[in-house]
């Protein structure tokens, strides 16, 4: 798994970042990966929230980047524009 892993980009957790529009105006979408330890179902059935936004699930784990990457590349394309 190693090989196929880039450094994160330390920037992106340590500057600022200044949105150019409302945040009710970003569109939202989701990939939940079923094997990931998370209460999918918990989720989807909005025990935790209104979920906004469209959705895939992934039968993956925490890394579907690497684990998927032709499945995720896929249905992030296939997500709705809303």
């Amino acid at each position: 798994m190693l090989d196929r892993c880039t450094p994160w980009p330390i920037k992106l957790a340590s500057d600022y970042i200044k949105l150019t529009r409302s945040p009710s105006l970003i569109r939202t979408a989701y990939i939940f990966c079923t094997l990931s330890g998370d209460p999918v179902d918990e989720i989807l059935q909005g025990k935790w929230g209104k979920l906004v936004g469209p959705y895939r699930l992934m039968e993956t784990g925490h890394y579907p980047l690497v684990t998927k990457p032709d499945e995720l590349a896929r249905n992030l394309l296939e997500l709705p524009e809303t």
